[in-house]
């Protein structure tokens, strides 16, 4: 009976003894401390990773910052197996590393594997940046258990890993190569000598990072300071040559690596770093946003009311740098929802934003008096090979988040998810405070950190598992986009569908639910909803032209070409002109359709329907010679990456998820149709073909 031991006896045991130092290990049997300090992992891996794949494969689709434009991206990406242009969308400041790995996802072909697996892969970069921290913790301390697992319990339940996990955006791939970039070259400092080989993989991680955003800047600083500090000040003065190599194999790899995105940004701006706020549109944002300038008083404030009030927009938070960011980083206060009024009372109102506001005091205390012992380490020339890089990102992060709220003074530039690549120094210096708590005799105060972090992690994950304890979302309006772009109509129909009952002003919703009837195959019913846009929505040049289209895929080509002459006396638009120009050559005006399709390509050669529709107008003339000339054309348009706006899908869009915007006819035997996505997704291959057979005479 003695030696049996009951379940909940030995979870507790294990939970216990995994929080003793290494020294108890010889008052402990060595087989069940082994045990204890599994358990301990296996609980502190199965939440984190319990948590995150709720969210990712249970919680809403498409809410993140932007999730929008960041998937956008990716399905230009597979739509045209090409970035996009410098001076297009967010190409000029978002680099492509990230945004490959959604396009590999896109080839299943199914928006659930799209975002659900980014977001997953979201959780997984979270997770291997957290080991990343217990590795280098237990690096510093390998004599000791514990820190390891509080580095990765700290950093894989930070709150603000666990609700950015699952966003569609590019801050994770940022976090996770950088984190490793810095690993690598702490395990190369900690070497007796330092090898190039591992010089190089630092710099292809740090050519990573400069790829996956602009900050991926701040480690390649951070990396050749501490080999010069190294030098200057430590133990190295004698290694001048030697520095100099291996900074410029690190610095001379990544900028190898990242050289061909930042020279085309040079080629068209003129320099490496454009940013969106220098065009119009931003600037305008900007201008309508609060508090709209910075003073250094911002800097210093950190009213009481940061726990009693946590709106981001209250005007003790607008005025408070340090203190929305520290509210951001313990909650989800930017939190995004399809109804602000529930929003707002969330973020004002919402207990558990004070409760783990409160609750993370207690690791953010351990992780800053962590920063101040490994700074005394620092200057004692204990562990400075792991210190020095470590205390040198904490300042360049917070220093460029500093300067970057001077510089654009708006609330929602206050997000935590700037602070991402504190997530190495926060848990290793979490970690090392936590030490000094072995020299306790008190076994209460020795255990003291380790059930303080253990605590606030399991509320974190309670409080971030979507659904649990805050209200549950529906999927964002944005999904009904990547929906209609994988051709699931019935599911795109449900999303609008709610919107459309749901919304004080419907006509975007009734305009997107009306592409999908058309690509649905359903026209009579597109051409209703369309007129309700028409005759509800404020002036729009574009709208007549897609209630025409509708009028002609039903097979009415009068009322139709009344609609677009309507459309065009207003505003003389190529894309209403190419739809024109097939209803006129369906109803066997050829020369008018002719000279359509012609003034429409004049003004804009990227409209690839309309080069189809021209050249089989030729073919059913006879005009063989003028009709393998325009599949060369319809070719050269098809198979390049478009400048301008990437017509029918609504992809390409930053700040709008509308769907069939720009919808375009195609010319048929018996009439016309719409260009449905398909139609761009094996444009290239059916136009290379189709001018192939052209040239040889087989078309």
């Amino acid at each position: 009976m003695g030696s049996r031991v009951r379940p909940r006896g030995l979870l507790l045991s294990c939970v216990f003894a995994a929080m003793l130092p290494a020294r108890s290990d010889r008052n402990t049997s060595s087989g069940r401390v082994r045990l204890a300090w599994a358990c301990g992992w296996a609980v502190a891996i199965t939440a984190a990773v319990a948590v995150r794949s709720w969210n990712a494969l249970a919680g809403p689709l498409m809410w993140g910052y932007d999730a929008w434009g960041h998937v956008a991206y990716v399905l230009y990406l597979d739509l045209y197996r090409s970035v996009p242009w410098a001076d297009q969308g967010w190409s000029y400041f978002h680099p492509p590393l990230h945004y490959l790995v959604g396009a590999i996802l896109a080839q299943w072909r199914s928006s659930e594997v799209l975002v659900r697996g980014l977001a997953l892969y979201g959780g997984a970069a979270s997770l291997a940046t957290a080991a990343l921290a217990a590795w280098i913790a237990h690096r510093a301390a390998p004599a000791a258990r514990l820190p390891a697992l509080l580095a990765f319990t700290a950093v894989a339940m930070l709150p603000l890993h666990i609700f950015m996990s699952p966003m569609p955006g590019n801050e994770m791939t940022l976090t996770l190569v950088t984190a490793a970039a810095i690993a690598v070259f702490i395990a190369n400092e900690m070497r007796e000598r330092p090898s190039l080989g591992l010089d190089a993989v630092c710099g292809v991680l740090l050519g990573a990072a400069l790829l996956t955003k602009f900050s991926g800047l701040i480690p390649v600083v951070v990396v050749a300071a501490t080999l010069g500090l190294r030098t200057l000040f430590g133990d190295r003065r004698s290694q001048w040559g030697r520095s100099i190599l291996r900074a410029a194999a690190i610095v001379g790899v990544a900028l190898a690596l990242a050289a061909p995105y930042y020279a085309r940004n040079v080629e068209t701006f003129g320099t490496p770093f454009q940013l969106s706020r220098d065009f119009p549109l931003i600037i305008q944002v900007e201008r309508d946003q609060p508090p709209g300038k910075r003073a250094i008083a911002d800097y210093f404030r950190f009213p009481l009311r940061v726990f009693s009030e946590p709106n981001p927009l209250a005007p003790h938070l607008l005025h408070s740098v340090w203190g929305t960011v520290y509210l951001n980083l313990w909650a989800d206060i930017f939190r995004e929802s399809d109804d602000e009024r529930s929003l707002e009372a969330e973020r004002s109102e919402r207990p558990t934003t004070t409760a783990m506001a409160i609750a993370g005091l207690i690791p953010t205390g351990l992780a800053g008096w962590g920063a101040f012992l490994a700074l005394a380490d620092l200057r004692a020339g204990r562990r400075r090979e792991i210190y020095l890089p470590l205390l040198l990102l904490a300042g360049a992060t917070l220093a460029a988040f500093a300067i970057f709220a001077w510089r654009v003074p708006i609330w929602s530039a206050l997000k935590a998810s700037y602070l991402l690549s504190l997530s190495l120094p926060y848990g290793v210096f979490l970690a090392r405070a936590t030490e000094r708590f072995g020299a306790f005799r008190s076994v209460w105060l020795r255990h003291a950190p380790a059930v303080a972090v253990a605590g606030v992690a399991a509320a974190a994950g309670v409080v971030g598992a979507d659904g649990l304890v805050l209200p549950k979302r529906a999927d964002a309006p944005a999904t009904g986009a990547v929906r209609f772009y994988f051709e699931e109509y019935p599911e795109a129909s449900r999303v609008y569908g709610r919107l459309v009952a749901g919304a004080g002003y419907k006509v975007p919703w009734l305009e997107n639910l009306a592409a999908v009837k058309l690509a649905e195959g359903r026209p009579d019913r597109a051409r209703k909803l369309y007129a309700r846009a028409v005759e509800k929505g404020l002036p729009d040049p574009y709208r007549r032209g897609r209630l025409a289209v509708a009028m002609a895929a039903s097979g009415d080509l009068t009322d139709a070409l009344a609609e677009l002459d309507r459309a065009l006396a207003a505003h003389d638009l190529p894309e209403v002109r190419a739809n024109r120009g097939a209803v006129h050559a369906a109803r066997g005006d050829t020369a008018a359709a002719e000279s359509d399709l012609l003034r429409a390509l004049a003004e804009n050669p990227e409209i690839v329907p309309a080069w189809r529709n021209l050249a089989l107008l030729q073919q059913r003339a006879g005009r063989v010679d003028a009709s393998r000339e325009t599949w060369r054309r319809a070719q050269a348009a098809a198979c390049a990456a478009p400048r301008g706006y990437p017509y029918g899908l609504g992809t390409g869009e930053v700040l709008q998820w509308g769907i069939g915007r720009r919808s375009l006819l195609l010319l048929t035997p018996d009439g016309v149709r719409v260009a449905e996505p398909a139609f761009y997704r094996t444009m290239c291959a059916d136009f290379a073909a189709r001018a192939s057979s052209a040239e040889t005479g087989e078309g």
